[in-house]
């Protein structure tokens, strides 16, 4: 709201001194900055990619093999050496099932495919190099760990973004869907953990859950307005 109104009167945001942030997000800037705990927790905040960043980072991928491996970790929120384990038989195109497996730990099984992944899946394996029973593989075999952080790499620098690591499209999941309504449980079941606190830190991004039920809330009879 600030920044726009300095672009409807074509003048630098700096240039505005009569415009103020609200007073509510200026405290809560000052308490940060003067706050050492909550300056640390503010930069240990997870890094995810927004959806309008994600679809230009997807946009810079002509490789199908490149395409279905990153939407693979996307959709399932898996780590790197989660999506070197995938083999040919873990995929169920005509079931749309896929079979995860989950280290650290993790909660792992069977779960659903999405159709829109399926449908990548089923374009990258029409060229798939066949080296072997792993998904994913390339000129010399099976594609490692290394090889897939570098293939991000540059399609980060491709599409523009800032740096991020590979292990920004776990975040991103996890905050999409929230954004897209589901529970924290949803959410703690989709990335395979054991333990809900350790979903809980994406609630401090997105969740609007909460802002809905405080709306629904708020009109309730039972809630005495005073």
């Amino acid at each position: 709201m600030y920044l726009s109104a300095c672009q409807a009167d074509q003048r630098r945001p700096g240039n505005c001194p009569e415009i103020r942030a609200p007073p509510a997000i200026e405290l809560h800037q000052r308490a940060i900055e003067c706050n050492p705990k909550m300056k640390r927790a503010a930069r240990l905040l997870p890094k995810y990619l927004a959806q309008s960043d994600l679809a230009r980072l997807f946009n810079t991928m002509r490789s199908p093999r490149d395409r279905a491996l990153f939407a693979l970790i996307y959709h399932y929120g898996l780590r790197v050496d989660e999506a070197t384990l995938l083999t040919l038989g873990d995929i169920d195109l005509k079931n749309y099932r896929i079979r995860l497996h989950r280290l650290k730990n993790g909660l792992g099984g069977e779960k659903p495919l999405w159709r829109h992944t399926a449908k990548m899946l089923r374009a990258y394996l029409r060229v798939r190099r066949d080296a072997g029973s792993y998904l994913f593989t390339g000129r010399e075999g099976p594609l490692k760990k290394r090889q897939i952080q570098n293939l991000f790499r540059y399609y980060v620098k491709q599409a523009g973004l800032n740096n991020c690591s590979v292990h920004a499209l776990r975040h991103s999941i996890a905050v999409h869907l929230l954004d897209a309504g589901r529970g924290i449980e949803y959410v703690a079941d989709h990335l395979g953990h054991k333990n809900i606190q350790n979903t809980r830190i994406y609630a401090q991004i997105s969740n609007p859950l909460r802002e809905q039920t405080f709306r629904e809330l708020e009109r309730h009879p039972k809630i005495i307005r005073l």
